[in-house]
């Protein structure tokens, strides 16, 4: 007959491991704390985000209000006027409305090979670059939108070059 075993009961191992068990659920405890705790200031995180979120959605709806209100009152105030801009002058700062103007809408890569193939070198940057100021300069719109040449008026189609509109833009200082 096989001999059973005893098992010696050690009172400073027990006493030991009572410890660590009471140390482990402490630790299990506090993790769950602070695992509950950043989960709820995620959350809070995320309304405080959504809260501010809506007051700039209000704000920016608010400051297009004002903008809009500021362009019609310059109409109805003495402003100076330059060819791209009006200027009011108050005393707390300068409202300054930028006039729409006619831009031309370009494709600096199809001009490149627009001025390659008719060989215009003189608009070609060593770097095989469109040198568009240089062309441009060449060029003017005119109130219809059609795009000429400043020197023999000619009416110029290339592929890349058209005109856009570029709206007024209120700037305030």
């Amino acid at each position: 007959m096989a001999k059973k075993k005893e098992i010696e009961l050690d009172l400073e191992t027990i006493q030991k491991k009572a410890r660590m068990e009471e140390l482990y659920e402490e630790r299990m405890e506090r993790v769950a704390r602070k695992a509950e705790r950043k989960a709820i200031l995620d959350e809070l995180f995320r309304r405080k985000t959504e809260q501010a979120e809506d007051k700039d959605v209000c704000d920016d709806v608010r400051i297009r209000q004002i903008d809009e209100e500021l362009i019609v009152l310059m109409d109805e105030v003495p402003r100076s006027e330059t060819k791209a801009r009006y200027k009011v002058n108050l005393l707390c700062g300068d409202v300054i409305l930028n006039k729409a103007y006619k831009d031309f809408d370009k494709d600096m890569n199809k001009l490149l090979q627009w001025a390659l193939e008719n060989n215009l070198t003189e608009f070609v940057r060593i770097k095989q670059e469109f040198d568009w100021a240089k062309f441009k300069s060449m060029l003017t719109i005119t109130g219809d939108g059609t795009i000429i040449f400043n020197d023999t008026g000619e009416v110029v189609e290339i592929d890349g070059l058209g005109v856009i509109e570029v709206p007024g833009k209120l700037v305030i200082k």
